[in-house]
């Protein structure tokens, strides 16, 4: 594996705050605002003593952690190196080439200082088309990592193009700081994305979603049948006969979702003078939806398999005893690491 491409994975932000600015500026990067331009910068030891006088009450291993990764973003990256970018504000991943050197922005808000050029190849293919050893890999806390995974960047190109992925002999790899970075909650929701992309296909996720709905304010929750559903999954309403407001309807997309479901579901509303919307695509959102969405954020919801899971979470001692058995899941808790 010596010799193969170096991938990069990075991050936008703990919730996705940066993700906007990384993807419609084309770039990669992170804050540590306490730090200016690194452009000088020639040796590790130089920015080991900076981030020390910028950084002073930062323990040992933060700032080795921090260092480490703000190294592989000044010097470590190269031109032309692939960079995979998930984005939890849409559920899908980002995937691009680095095509400049480091640079100092401060333009772009304290949290996005430190930065590289990166031309998207994409920005909105479903994470279930990657393969999982590089999922997981996906899923380290560090804003700047490598992923070492056995032809990681012919199977990334593969997935992004829609085409088979190469075969590998083993996952057993370690990505570089795995040992001290996996984010376990990342790792968890991912697990349980896939079991139920496995086991709650079709018909039975727009069930899962009722159930969901049932058990967080709505008393009375209707999923259509199999088939034609004029274009509803689930109706759900208000007051002890469902009759008060506010009323909603949702539409379930087991793939993705764009500006054309966005606006039917619009349509669908008024058809049936429901007040608020809910537009669930496991595999996520593309092109402009979100940003179209952005005027009606009053009425209308946009769910993928990350916003499905976190609701999941929240009401999952309140779902049915059969649910539960078909989805079991407990609860763990660990420590967050810093922010930057």
């Amino acid at each position: 594996m010596n010799n193969e491409p170096v991938v990069w994975t990075t991050k936008g932000g703990r919730n996705g705050e940066r993700e906007d600015r990384l993807v419609s500026e084309g770039l990669i990067g992170g804050g540590w605002d306490a730090l200016s331009s690194l452009a000088s910068i020639q040796a590790k030891e130089e920015l080991e003593a900076l981030y020390a006088d910028a950084f002073p009450d930062a323990s040992a291993k933060t700032r080795s952690n921090y260092v480490g990764q703000l190294w592989s973003l000044v010097a470590r990256m190269k031109e032309g190196q692939l960079v995979v970018l998930p984005l939890k504000t849409t559920g899908t991943v980002a995937v691009g080439r680095i095509t400049g050197p480091y640079t100092y922005r401060g333009d772009l808000g304290p949290d996005l200082r430190h930065v590289r050029p990166v031309n998207w190849l994409t920005t909105d293919t479903p994470r279930d088309a990657f393969d999982q050893d590089l999922l997981f890999s996906f899923g380290a806390f560090l804003t700047f990592g490598q992923v070492r995974r056995e032809k990681a960047e012919a199977r990334i190109l593969a997935a992004i193009e829609g085409k088979p992925p190469p075969p590998v002999v083993s996952e057993d790899v370690e990505d570089e700081g795995s040992a001290q970075a996996l984010d376990i909650a990342a790792t968890s929701v991912e697990q349980v994305r896939q079991f139920i992309s496995q086991n709650f296909a079709g018909h039975d996720l727009a069930d899962l979603i009722a159930q969901i709905l049932n058990a967080s304010s709505y008393p009375y929750v209707d999923a259509s049948p199999p088939g034609a559903d004029q274009g509803v999954d689930i109706f759900a309403g208000s007051g002890p006969l469902g009759l008060s407001s506010p009323r909603l309807v949702v539409q379930v997309k087991t793939g993705q979702a764009g500006v054309d479901e966005f606006r039917a579901l619009k349509g669908v509303m008024e058809s049936f003078r429901a007040e608020q919307g809910l537009l669930v695509a496991w595999r996520g959102f593309k092109g402009t939806l979100r940003a179209e969405s952005r005027a009606s954020v009053f009425s209308v919801r946009l769910w993928d398999a990350t916003d499905v899971i976190a609701a999941l979470f929240r009401v999952y001692d309140r779902l049915p005893d059969d649910l539960r058995s078909r989805l079991p899941l407990q609860q763990v808790w660990a420590l967050v690491p810093p922010a930057e």
